[in-house]
């Protein structure tokens, strides 16, 4: 397949047949992130609340973070784990994967994924940890290669029940997809997909409500920048067959933006990005990022694109549920209703309730309606299972 290069502002498009064009708008900063995680690098949302970790040189900690004041929560330990180098976060339905995978110099042969249930880490400030230990199936070279070799890797996701491994190319630029079992055990991984993305991939997102993937990462002069896939692709592993969408952030994050994590939150559109604290002084040139946490919204989501308000300070959870849906701010609220799929309103509250039971509701897409006052409301996707 031919594609074309174009650049628009701060957009670099890769342009095929069947890929859109991904729209991020209302990109800021949300809030700087506590100095225990000055090197951020996996990101989750999980019960409103959000997950990072520090890589390499840390304690095997996770860290949980207030999604509305940015103030640290818990810190969880995985007591039988290590962090030689933790770089993403991936989660399914009941658990939360830690990618120990990262390989600056090449020579690994311990790359693991640490596996805990989510109950555990609501539950418990010590945790024990499955492990899922794999070799990339290709690389035969075990020497030390420092920034000249194609097996780095710092983003992870779960995808159609298995984990897929996005490679940091140090030699190429591009980053190679690797597939393996989410299941404990030992594993050699099949690399299914590669893409010249022309720059370090660090951590990267799956949103199964329209299946698309997003990816972050930077430039080799550390310009950063979003990569997207979009859902209109071949089917199968090959998620790069059909292109991609190449973002630029350097007008909003600045050239020598670390950029580490990224994940979805209350679904849709909705995004967090998350940038590791650096002071670089090369020459006559000084920058200074601190660890900070952004959110943007991506107006290519199909379905709430055009009716969700995104950046209103609330967030709901679980998102799917069977039982209940907590909404939780600090504002009051003034109304809530639920809307199915066909415009029927099925429920209707003008009591300031944050707990709401939908066990009632048959399996399906619903839309929660919040109205904080007369001019402000908050519209969410929920999927009741």
């Amino acid at each position: 397949m031919v594609k074309f290069i174009g650049i628009f502002c701060c957009i670099i498009f890769t342009f095929s047949p069947f890929l859109g064009q991904s729209q991020i708008k209302d990109f800021k900063e949300k809030f700087e992130l506590p100095s225990a995680v000055k090197e951020t690098s996996g990101l989750l949302m999980i019960n409103g609340k959000i997950i990072t970790h520090n890589d390499k040189g840390d304690a095997a900690n996770l860290y949980e973070i207030d999604s509305l004041t940015g103030k640290l929560l818990r810190t969880i330990q995985i007591t039988n784990a290590t962090n030689e180098d933790w770089e993403d976060l991936a989660e399914d339905e009941e658990h939360i994967y830690i990618g120990d995978f990262g390989n600056n110099n090449g020579n690994r042969t311990n790359l693991r994924i640490y596996k805990i249930l989510k109950s555990d880490f609501k539950n418990s400030t010590a945790v024990t940890a499955k492990r899922i230990s794999f070799g990339y199936e290709d690389q035969i070279n075990f020497s030390n290669q420092t920034n000249n070799h194609n097996f780095d890797a710092e983003a992870l996701v779960v995808y159609n029940n298995d984990l897929l491994i996005f490679t940091k190319n140090r030699k190429d630029f591009k980053t190679n997809v690797y597939k393996i079992p989410k299941e404990s055990g030992g594993y050699s991984a099949k690399k299914i997909s590669s893409a010249n993305v022309r720059g370090l991939i660090t951590g990267a997102t799956y949103n199964k409500e329209d299946n698309s993937f997003f990816l972050c990462g930077y430039s080799s002069n550390t310009i950063p920048f979003l990569i997207y896939i979009n859902e209109n692709r071949a089917a199968g592993d090959a998620i790069f067959s059909d292109g991609f969408l190449k973002i630029s952030l350097q007008n909003e994050l600045g050239q020598g933006s670390q950029i580490e994590g990224i994940t979805n939150f209350n679904g849709g559109g909705n995004y967090y990005l998350s940038r590791e604290f650096s002071n670089d002084t090369t020459g006559d040139n000084q920058s200074r990022f601190q660890q900070k946490l952004f959110q943007f919204y991506d107006e290519s989501n199909p379905i709430l694109s055009a009716i969700e308000n995104t950046f209103t300070d609330i967030s709901m959870y679980p998102n799917p549920t069977k039982n209940t849906i907590t909404i939780d701010t600090t504002a009051p609220l003034k109304a809530i209703s639920i809307i199915n799929q066909i415009g029927k309103e099925v429920f209707k509250s003008t009591a300031n309730e944050h707990q709401i039971d939908i066990s009632y509701l048959t399996k399906g897409i619903y839309f929660i309606r919040v109205e904080i006052n007369a001019t402000k409301s908050f519209f969410k996707k929920i999927v009741k299972i």
